[in-house]
């Protein structure tokens, strides 16, 4: 079921925004991947190198994470073990919190780098993010006002909407 807004649909702008069905099949999807996945709380595997790891479901390890055709590895926690053979796992990426299915030869461990994604990153330095010169911070303060006119008259259009809609209705 698709809802397209127009001002002549009739259709109240919260109707638009009303997400009920996207929750609706993203928990039915979450349930379906957890009733595939077996129950299996830890798997061992053999790698390649002849090593035999157990992975254990809440464990660390180093993930694979694949962005613009490149393979860069991640720390991140075990949610699931499962797949064919078993040898699939659903990983989460400490500190992105986005997940990915991985292989069980594609995962390893490094404790140094997964004990350093575990500590808390360090804070921003505000003042190394100013603007350089001053025709940089007139930019964006330009740009900043832009953005706040561009908003504030997309809010007043709505408005300007919503009481006609209301004018025409008496």
């Amino acid at each position: 079921m698709t809802n397209v807004w127009s001002a002549d649909s009739g259709m109240e702008v919260e109707d638009v925004w009303d997400d009920t069905d996207l929750i609706r099949m993203y928990e039915q999807s979450i349930q379906e991947v957890h009733q595939q996945v077996s129950g299996v709380k830890e798997k061992k595997y053999t790698g390649e190198d002849g090593k035999t790891y157990l992975w254990k479901v809440g464990g660390n390890c180093m993930a694979p994470f694949e962005e613009n055709g490149e393979t860069s590895y991640y720390a991140a926690t075990i949610d699931s073990i499962g797949g064919k053979d078993e040898h699939e796992v659903q990983v989460t990426f400490l500190y992105y919190g986005n997940q990915t299915t991985a292989h069980m030869k594609d995962l390893w461990v490094n404790e140094e780098a997964i004990a350093e994604a575990m500590a808390p990153p360090i804070p921003p330095n505000i003042l190394a993010m100013a603007p350089a010169d001053k025709h940089e911070a007139l930019s964006s303060m330009l740009m900043s006002w832009y953005m706040s006119g561009y908003h504030t008259g997309y809010y007043q259009a709505m408005s300007d909407l919503e009481e006609q809609g209301e004018s025409s209705d008496d």
